[in-house]
């Protein structure tokens, strides 16, 4: 019967490796393991005669919330700018649109500056960046952080981008938004 069990959990492990999915590991004290079907984590598992589980330091690339904030942020795709706008009705400014998506979903009152979103929540590297988290940019028409939008996934973000574009999705790769680039805060 350990042989059996044994087998089994290689044969999960292996399976798991090749399909590239992760699972959480509830416990884990034999050579076999149980697995938590709901859990949103990664583990790392050792098969020894005494197992062990660690959790692994990087967490997944999602986020209820964060996907909440991007979803919404894009349903105001096409919107016009106005510059200190707040609404759908009469238009957004950059951080104007980040306000109205956190109204939106009743999370945190925000400011409306962008100066003043960079001071909140804790900061993130471009390579952790989730859908929902905030982009922020320098020297676009002032000195200091003067732009943001929110990350969508795939490299692109949404946000108030001018007269001529209005609310509109770009690729964190365009030229002038690599030049300007200052960082990225998670708020939720």
């Amino acid at each position: 019967m350990k042989k059996f069990t044994f087998i089994l959990g290689i044969t999960f492990l292996i399976e798991t490796l090749l399909m590239g999915s992760a699972h959480a590991v509830r416990s884990s004290h034999r050579p076999w393991m149980a697995r938590d079907k709901g859990a949103q984590d990664h583990a790392q598992i050792s098969l020894r005669k005494k197992s062990t589980v660690t959790r692994a330091k990087k967490a997944p690339r999602y986020s209820a919330k964060g996907d909440r904030i991007a979803h919404q942020a894009k349903r105001y795709h096409g919107v016009r700018y106005r510059f200190g706008g707040d609404s759908k009705t009469k238009g957004f400014d950059c951080s104007g649109l980040v306000r109205r998506i956190y109204n939106d979903l009743n999370l945190k009152r925000l400011p409306h500056t962008s100066s003043g979103l960079y001071k909140m929540g804790h900061s993130v590297r471009l390579n952790d960046l989730r859908p929902g988290d905030l982009v922020f940019f320098k020297n676009t028409y002032r000195r200091g952080i003067s732009h943001v939008g929110v990350y969508a996934g795939r490299n692109r973000f949404i946000h108030a981008q001018n007269r001529r574009r209005g609310v509109a999705m770009t690729r964190l790769s365009d030229p002038y938004y690599q030049i300007h680039y200052a960082g990225a805060r998670r708020l939720y």
